[in-house]
């Protein structure tokens, strides 16, 4: 069975607490087998060699992340790793190579309400995948037009079409981002479930 490591805070948070949604992310995706890390600032490159994946879905970077994580992260992919950043996990703004690897930088949300998210490229991880709606935050990005990012799906929220899901490789490693995720309830829409195994599996190259 294939491994990932799972990074978030069930207690330095301000938005995205890793409890609950931790239990979800190890029901959908349970082919793999998932460890949990909320003391990220001390990962090594020998712990990270044990896993096929991380999944990033910390919320307190800015507090409890620093430099010697990132480089470790960023060498643990760049080196072949895989890495599935959800939702608030692409906020590093004390750390902008962290952004840089993932592909762009978070700049903001209005207010969460239903959003239409629908297939924008036909890849592995998205072709075929049905539309869907859910109760998410509209997160928005400024993104790396040097990253060779393949944008996956978009959602709309007024009118106006913004990414959703994208990602690419980085050194001999890949990375994935998926905006959606605030919260436990967040894990139950069916099409954002299939999006995630899809993702997990790609990240693992069994797809």
């Amino acid at each position: 069975m294939k491994k990932a490591l799972l990074l978030g805070d069930t207690s330095h948070y301000t938005w995205h607490s890793l409890s609950g949604v931790d239990e979800k992310i190890k029901e959908i995706l349970s082919g793999l087998e998932i460890d949990v890390c909320t003391d990220y600032a001390h990962l090594h490159s020998d712990r990270l060699a044990q896993y096929d994946l991380v999944i990033d879905y910390i919320d307190g970077w800015s507090r409890c992340g620093n430099c010697d994580a990132a480089g470790e992260l960023i060498a643990y992919v760049a080196q072949g790793g895989a890495m599935l950043s959800l939702h608030n996990g692409i906020i590093k703004h004390s750390s902008p190579e962290m952004e840089q690897m993932v592909g762009g930088a978070f700049t903001g949300h209005p207010q969460h309400e239903v959003l239409a998210y629908a297939v924008k490229t036909a890849h592995p991880v998205s072709k075929g995948l049905a539309p869907f709606e859910m109760d998410e935050e509209p997160y928005q990005f400024a993104m790396d037009p040097l990253a060779g990012l393949t944008i996956l799906m978009e959602y709309t929220y007024h009118d106006q079409q913004y990414p959703a899901a994208w990602l690419r490789t980085f050194g001999k490693g890949k990375v994935i981002y998926l905006s959606p995720g605030h919260n436990p309830d967040s894990f139950q829409n069916e099409g954002f479930r299939a999006l995630l195994v899809r993702a997990a599996a790609w990240c693992c190259d069994e797809i």
